[in-house]
């Protein structure tokens, strides 16, 4: 059961050292609070006074990586400071300004930073939106700028209105909001948009949709580039591109591709799309992928689901150029080291271990590849790496059991590891013993299955401590 954010202990991670860290990370969003410093500390203020230290701590994929908050005479029993948005080595996060208040997503009771981990590390106060510039979690992107410099980008829905000449609801009348570090003296800027050609609405008509947002952005996604290109998504309906760095920003719909035949219902019952859809973009920034989970496709087993990847090329054309880059199913999926811990409980033993046993839900992109990493539940809160095109399991972490992972997102891909230089802060190598290192078997079904695929390429599974939870990483 998860408990105050002023009594979780953070797990002690272990690692080859940040300028080693494979790729991007997945961060946890909610910050633990702790005075565990390393050369990512960056201090400063509250809006109070009270001084401030943030750090970063790296873990390899599917461990979550964290942010540790130490602010002396704070105590934090309610609500924990919240990663908002991150991109290249930024992250825009907020802090209680009353440690005591309940979880509240608004601008109102929170203090906004910048923070920047990589060297020397910086920990900026903005000024608070709050009352003319009002915005939530999802609604906010940040943009890393040359120099050194910075953007935060918020989007949010104005209420529909009834047009008074024609009498139509009017759904797509936008606020965005701006605050850049180069003009900090402006403080925040905003500027009313609208859809130039709304599409979603043809593609996928909904029942009684004049009366309904056109647009709820679930999270937003920072393409950059000159402009500063920003993605705000709709899980269920699509995407609004926005160069927010334009004189006179346009807003561009983009649709998702239809639900699967089985996720029609979860739409029409307006369901979280978080359970079964995700979007992020490549490390590369030349594609926005986007996957989609579907429970029991056509099976009456309670454990069947079949994700789906799309991808769209960058600079986006048409929604039309969504391609679709394969499908796997669970029962594709091959796992190997099956004697180890939690494989143990799988259902069979064996040949016959599968991932058909274990509740999949809350799949999440990773920002350096095909892989998918997905929430679980039945017994073990674990979060499981897939490799989508290549059919196979590629780690397990299990998540921190004094938090609560009910609310997504809870953790984001990042790529805050690629653009730290080396450190030689607290961070403890990860050693590799003959004890800590297993070998897999490979069976004669994955054998055959491998040589199927034109792969025979060996792995071996690392086991990394993490407190009480045990990690599996292929390397």
């Amino acid at each position: 059961m998860a408990s105050g954010a002023g009594s979780w202990i953070p797990p002690t991670l272990h690692s080859d050292g940040l300028s080693d860290a494979a790729g991007c990370v997945l961060l946890d969003m909610s910050c633990y609070i702790a005075n565990r410093p390393n050369a990512t500390t960056a201090k400063g203020f509250t809006s109070r006074g009270l001084p401030i230290e943030l750090t970063f701590h790296a873990a390899r994929p599917p461990v979550l990586s964290h942010l540790s908050v130490h602010c002396p005479g704070m105590d934090f029993p309610g609500s924990a400071p919240k990663v908002v948005a991150t991109h290249a080595d930024f992250v825009l996060l907020r802090v209680p300004i009353n440690p005591d208040a309940l979880y509240i997503a608004s601008t109102e009771p929170w203090d906004y930073f910048i923070y920047r981990a990589a060297q020397p590390p910086l920990l900026h106060l903005l000024p608070n939106p709050y009352p003319k510039q009002r915005f939530n979690d999802a609604e906010a992107a940040v943009l890393s700028r040359d120099g050194g410099g910075y953007v935060v980008a918020a989007l949010r829905s104005r209420v529909p209105r009834r047009d008074p000449n024609s009498g139509e609801m009017v759904r797509n009348e936008f606020d965005l909001h701006l605050y850049r570090s180069d003009v900090a003296d402006e403080g925040w800027v905003s500027k009313r948009l609208s859809v130039a050609e709304p599409t979603r609405d043809k593609l996928v008509p909904l029942p009684e949709a004049d009366i309904l947002m056109y647009h709820e952005s679930g999270k937003a996604i920072t393409i950059g580039g000159k402009r500063g290109t920003v993605a705000w998504v709709d899980l269920w309906r699509g995407i609004i591109l926005c160069d927010a760095l334009d004189d006179c920003p346009v807003l561009r719909d983009v649709p998702l591709p239809p639900p699967a035949m089985g996720n029609w219902d979860y739409l029409l019952q307006e369901c979280s799309p978080n359970l079964f859809r995700d979007v992020a973009i490549s490390r590369s920034k030349d594609s926005i992928k986007y996957v989609e989970m579907e429970i029991q496709p056509l099976k009456q087993s309670s454990d069947g689901w079949k994700a789906t990847m799309w991808s769209m090329p960058i600079p986006v054309g048409s929604w039309e150029d969504w391609r679709r880059d394969y499908e796997v199913d669970v029962d594709e999926v091959v796992v190997e080291g099956v004697e180890e811990l939690w494989l143990a409980k799988l259902p069979g033993s064996g040949t016959e271990t599968t991932l058909h046993g274990l509740t999949m839900i809350y799949p999440t992109i990773s920002m350096d590849d095909e892989v998918c990493f997905l929430s679980m539940a039945n017994g073990l809160e674990v979060l499981v790496a897939i490799d989508g095109k290549e059919k196979m399991l590629r780690g397990v972490a299990e998540l921190d059991s004094q938090k609560d992972f009910s609310l997504m997102p809870s953790y984001c891909s990042s790529e805050i590891s690629l653009h730290l230089k080396e450190i030689t802060g607290t961070l403890e190598p990860l050693k590799s013993t003959e004890k800590e290192t297993v070998e897999p078997k490979i069976t004669e079904v994955h054998a055959k299955e491998l040589t199927r695929r034109g792969r025979r390429k060996k792995h071996v599974w690392r086991r990394v401590p993490l407190s009480d939870a045990v990690q599996f990483q292929v390397i």
